[in-house]
């Protein structure tokens, strides 16, 4: 395998953009290949394709380690599994081939880890870690594993990754236009291209709406695969009054992460403040009593807002999980909202009250 250094065979043939992802990713890996210890961070919002990007990662280049592992959802195994315990049985059994029974503790497991993997020139990959004490706690230390390792950590929170101090972090981008058309053919037509003339309007608005994040053009190809245009524009108009739950909930993931001013922070964003100038939004979030400096600089951490010629920018299905979340939260009416962003909606309220 290391002569003939396989590679395509790995990747999955419905994946587009992949190959300038894994380009920049593997000239990372190259650097000090033969001696240091690199720790490389991959960072993006939910539904982006960071693990996608990690595991083709893994199969083009697990072979040249002398042990490999991936460990998907390190923050579940943690939830789920009490603790660093059962991570590092993986890390054990998938680079050593020790098996689960054997390891007694969790002391005997960062023992093992700490003594044995120092020999090998070792590959780790640790999907969405959410604290950086997970990864202490496993045993992933630079000083524990053999010349020319690798460590690959996949968050949402660029924070952790410095704060663990990787090496470099690979930010992964939204799909750009040509990749997000191509992908979206791919799964609502099986094909390169949109073959007939009455779709295309409504597949560019569906790519608009879906903001060129990979998941949601592929849960809404997959979904419009087959059907007819009147059925294309009853899930279009559907959309706008109520977000996709598959999309949302991987999004969900993120805000649940928050802490309560930032909930309140991110919630102001999404139904108020979105491409407003930076500064007026911080001064409005003071005046509101929350501390807007270190509130956006968690956000921007988390992949949830960004910041572009001094104008907060969050992504459009960002907004509509804030709104849902808003509208959700108490009453399907909107005079008992914590926040209204329509004129519409102000003004019903308001004749409403009036009434009254």
């Amino acid at each position: 395998m290391n002569i003939l250094e396989c590679k395509s065979s790995c990747i999955s043939k419905d994946l587009v953009a992949i190959d300038s992802r894994l380009d920049a990713l593997q000239n990372h890996f190259l650097l000090d290949m033969v001696d240091g210890v690199r720790v490389i961070g991959i960072w993006g919002m939910g539904g982006i394709g960071k693990t996608t990007l990690a595991m083709n990662l893994y199969g083009q280049i697990s072979h040249r380690f002398d042990a490999s592992c991936f460990i998907d959802n390190v923050s579940k195994i943690y939830r789920l599994h009490d603790g660093p315990l059962n991570a590092q049985k993986q890390i054990l059994h998938q680079t050593l081939g020790i098996e689960h029974h054997q390891i007694c503790n969790h002391y005997s497991a960062t023992s093992l880890i700490q003594h044995r993997l120092r020999r090998e020139k070792t590959l780790l990959i640790l999907d969405n870690v959410d604290q950086v004490e997970q990864l202490g706690r496993i045993g992933v230390h630079c000083e524990w594993l053999g010349a020319g390792s690798r460590i690959v950590i996949i968050s949402r929170d660029e924070h952790i990754l410095k704060e663990y101090g990787v090496d470099v972090v690979y930010k992964v981008p939204l799909l750009n236009w040509a990749d997000a058309h191509k992908l979206f053919c791919r799964k609502a037509f099986k094909a390169e291209k949109i073959m007939m003339s009455n779709y295309q309007n409504l597949a560019n608005d569906i790519l608009r709406y879906a903001n060129g994040l990979p998941l949601a053009i592929k849960v809404l190809g997959s979904f419009l695969f087959g059907r007819n245009v009147t059925e294309w524009k009853s899930t279009l108009a559907s959309l706008r009054e109520s977000p996709d739950n598959d999309v949302m909930d991987v999004m969900q993931l993120s805000f649940d992460g928050l802490k309560e001013m930032e909930k309140e922070i991110f919630l102001d964003i999404a139904c108020f403040s979105t491409f407003r100038n930076e500064k007026y939004v911080k001064n409005i979030l003071n005046c509101c009593g929350f501390h807007a400096d270190i509130g956006l600089s968690v956000l921007i951490a988390k992949s949830l807002i960004s910041i572009s010629n001094s104008r907060i920018i969050m992504h459009s299905l960002l907004e509509e999980l804030g709104r849902k979340i808003v509208q959700n939260s108490s009453s399907k009416e909107p005079r008992k909202w914590s926040r209204l962003w329509s004129a519409k909606q102000f003004y019903n309220v308001k004749m409403e009250n009036m009434v009254k």
